[in-house]
């Protein structure tokens, strides 16, 4: 009756706004993660270029690692997120595969700021090795 159409009319609605919601998240989890990975890689690469590094090379590599491997985790989650989408839209009821579609985005995010976090890490480990002096001093004291 009617009233099945309204459901129905709903029904399409709601998949509607999924389908835009998540692939909203998709494009800008992906994006974070991209830029996570870039992040790492220019951090990776200004670390590799010290010839006498004056902190733990081995300890810093280990943060990166951390981080590519946050950024894998991260792209897995938004790959699921596309498969979680695909069986919301076929099926019959879309509230509980909303949901896996927002669990499925709050791990890709959370794993796009553990990925930022380890690099940050890695950033704070090399800076230690050269504690900053101060001009001044350098320059009076003979």
């Amino acid at each position: 009756g009617p009233r099945q159409n309204i459901r129905d009319t709903r029904e399409m609605m709601n998949k509607d706004k999924i389908k835009l919601f998540g692939e909203k998240a998709v494009l800008r989890l992906t994006a974070a993660l991209n830029r996570a990975d870039g992040f790492r890689e220019r951090v990776a690469l200004h670390a590799s270029q010290f010839p006498n590094p004056r902190f733990d090379k081995t300890v810093v590599n280990q943060k990166l690692a951390e981080a590519s491997d946050a950024i894998a985790n991260g792209r897995i989650a938004v790959a699921a997120i596309q498969t979680t989408m695909g069986n919301a839209l076929t099926a019959t009821s879309t509230k509980s595969s909303f949901t896996d579609v927002r669990a499925k985005i709050r791990e890709a995010l959370a794993a796009a700021r553990v990925a930022h976090q380890k690099v940050v890490e890695a950033i704070r480990l090399i800076k230690a090795g050269y504690p900053a002096t101060p001009v001044s001093t350098s320059t009076i004291n003979y």
